[in-house]
């Protein structure tokens, strides 16, 4: 049995959710997506980040995100989603915590979604 969202093979058991049978990452997530915008969450991530250097706390995919935004200065997030060989799903998980983070954001322009540094000289 495979998956519906992600199209993984389940490893255990499957859940149930609307109609779809996914994946337990995929179930926890449906039910508690990442929030780009939280006050309470960037007020964390600054407590625990203060006096360090915050680029070097970054995780292999958030330090490729950065690098790939440094070079691009913006990109659209399918864009960074696809040069980087990776689902929007992580990718919007990896987005929330630099933005927590206050290194990464975005802006929409129409029905686009952009993803920039908050400080492009980083």
């Amino acid at each position: 049995m495979h998956c519906e969202r992600c199209k993984n093979p389940i490893q255990g058991e499957a859940y149930e959710y609307r109609g779809e049978r996914l994946c337990e990452d995929c179930y926890l997530e449906t039910l508690n997506p990442p929030r780009a915008c939280d006050p309470w969450a960037v007020y964390s991530a600054k407590k625990m980040l203060q006096g360090k250097d915050a680029l070097k706390q970054l995780s292999p995919l958030q330090a490729k995100i950065v690098e790939f935004l440094r070079q691009r200065r913006e990109a659209r997030i399918d864009d960074v989603a696809a040069a980087l060989g990776i689902g929007e799903p992580e990718l919007r998980r990896e987005f929330a915590a630099l933005r927590h983070m206050e290194i990464v954001k975005a802006t929409k322009r129409g029905a686009d979604v952009f993803l920039t540094l908050f400080d492009p000289v980083k």
